[in-house]
């Protein structure tokens, strides 16, 4: 037979599933919070490490940084047409020609917003703010930390992550160019509003852009 210290050992006296049961019912944990609690502390020191930074998701200032995120969206899209008339028109991908000879301006613009606001969390808020977080402890907060993150965010880390757009390229100078200065610089301009007006005028420049930018192709195809 077992002794007492084997398997019967671990099974709870009588007097301690009282005590237990009684517990569960009402309502008061069984076993140490301190897993609970350690996750909460470390969510906690994660949003003070981001918000020491200067980053923020409301912008200061109410309704004016929004104001002028719209407006730079805006005219972002109309340049990202015009440039697309003028100098990139020989090589603008089959899949975008397509893409706007089927579909109204409307029915694109209720596309690309909700993508729009993924690439804004996806790009900005998490990475960015890890690149931010990254260059900021090693070097100090100076605003170079803050270029470097936007320019790796936008030219390095967006381009790593659509291998499958850009596989599909015809690879040339001036398709290097055009992704270079249409989506580089949309994340830089996107970067750059995160970083001074927060995560809201970010997004609502890149919806902005959508804006202008779908009803003018409309008029090129």
């Amino acid at each position: 037979m077992p002794g007492r210290g084997s398997r019967f050992a671990k099974l709870p006296e009588p007097e301690d599933s009282f005590v237990i049961a009684n517990d569960q019912s009402r309502g008061v944990p069984t076993s140490p919070p301190d897993r609970v609690d350690d996750k909460h502390d470390r969510s906690v020191m994660i949003v003070q490490s981001w918000q020491r930074l200067g980053l923020r998701i409301l912008p200061h200032g109410g309704a004016r940084p929004l104001g002028v995120a719209i407006a730079a969206g805006l005219v972002f899209g109309i340049a990202m047409a015009l440039a697309d008339a003028l100098l990139f028109y020989s090589v603008i991908p089959e899949s975008q020609t397509a893409l706007v000879s089927r579909f109204s301006a409307i029915d694109r613009i209720g596309y690309f917003a909700p993508l729009a606001v993924a690439d804004e969390l996806i790009f900005r808020l998490v990475v960015m703010s890890l690149l931010v977080w990254a260059l900021v402890s090693a070097a100090g907060q100076r605003a170079w930390c803050f270029w470097g993150a936007i320019l790796g965010t936008a030219l390095l880390v967006y381009p790593a992550l659509h291998q499958t757009y850009l596989s599909s390229l015809v690879l040339t100078p001036l398709s290097v160019l055009r992704e270079i200065t249409l989506h580089g610089g949309a994340g830089i301009l996107w970067g750059y509003l995160y970083w001074r007006h927060g995560l809201t005028a970010a997004i609502a420049g890149h919806v902005g852009a959508h804006l202008s930018l779908q009803p003018l192709l409309s008029l090129m195809f």
